[in-house]
């Protein structure tokens, strides 16, 4: 992990950069103190910020920046935008954190990065949050690969081959409270088991409102099975509604649960 001097030093460097490029900063392959350094300097700014990433870079994350919230990264408290050009953000590390929250009131513009090996839930929005061309793959060890309590909306993304295992509580892969958007995207190839009865939801755990549109579920796998464990589920005053969706080899394939409203149009299964 960084010391303090050397993210201080970093943090000099990144408004350095700012200042000189209209608070965009600009990051080498494999500067993941830079990385961490400039998501704090959005956290002090009054303007929006804009990381770049290298093209086709690698940030590895081994340490948490925040041991009580268990985060690999800076939580996102004002208005950020990070542009990937390809790049891959990983936790290489025996312990488990998220890699990114959004603080309620925080605003973040994910675009053209893939999110690998969070853990204790991958992603987690309270804010707003934007996601175009993002990938959240190979989470494990929690409830949830992305938790949605804000407003999220989504893009030509995907959530795939993340495997939760032994969830104790209700689980989803997607678990959304707030308001979710997800368009031209896929939910595949992700596993769950749950024990002790826990509602486990192999795509998507809605319990806020949630549209789908153009989005393609495959492949995913509620393991262990109990009662209460579909592809979709829709609980309490939810509202699930999409259009223009394939679900196709999922298991188990009865979808989705249907308390009170899910409203499915143009759905393919086959």
């Amino acid at each position: 992990m960084p010391t303090p001097f050397a993210r201080t030093a970093a943090l000099a460097l990144a408004l350095a950069a700012a200042t000189a490029q209209a608070d965009t900063v600009v990051l080498s392959d494999h500067d993941s103190a830079g990385l961490v350094a400039a998501m704090e300097l959005a956290n002090h700014n009054r303007q929006p910020v804009r990381i770049e990433l290298a093209e086709h870079g690698l940030y590895v994350l081994r340490e948490s920046v925040d041991t009580h919230q268990r985060l690999g990264l800076p939580t996102v408290r004002r208005a950020l935008t990070i542009v990937g050009h390809g790049a891959e953000i990983r936790r290489y590390s025996d312990t488990e954190f998220a890699l990114i929250e959004v603080a309620q009131g925080g605003r973040l513009a994910l675009q053209d990065v893939t999110l690998a090996e969070g853990a204790d839930g991958s992603v987690v929005n309270r804010g707003i949050l934007h996601m175009d061309g993002v990938h959240i793959t190979d989470a494990s060890g929690s409830d949830a690969a992305l938790r949605n309590y804000g407003t999220l909306r989504g893009a030509d993304s995907s959530i795939s081959y993340n495997t939760l295992l032994g969830v104790a509580r209700d689980a989803g892969v997607v678990q959304n409270y707030g308001h979710m958007e997800l368009a031209r995207s896929q939910i595949s190839g992700n596993r769950i088991s749950g024990r002790d009865n826990a509602i486990a939801a192999s795509a998507l755990l809605n319990l806020g409102d949630a549209q789908l549109t153009d989005v393609t579920i495959e492949g995913n796998s509620a393991l262990d099975m109990q009662p209460g464990q579909h592809t979709l589920i829709n609980l309490g005053n939810a509202q699930l509604h999409g259009a223009g969706i394939v679900l196709r080899d999922n298991w188990p394939d009865n979808w989705p649960q249907e308390t009170p409203v899910a409203r499915m149009a143009g759905i393919t299964a086959p």
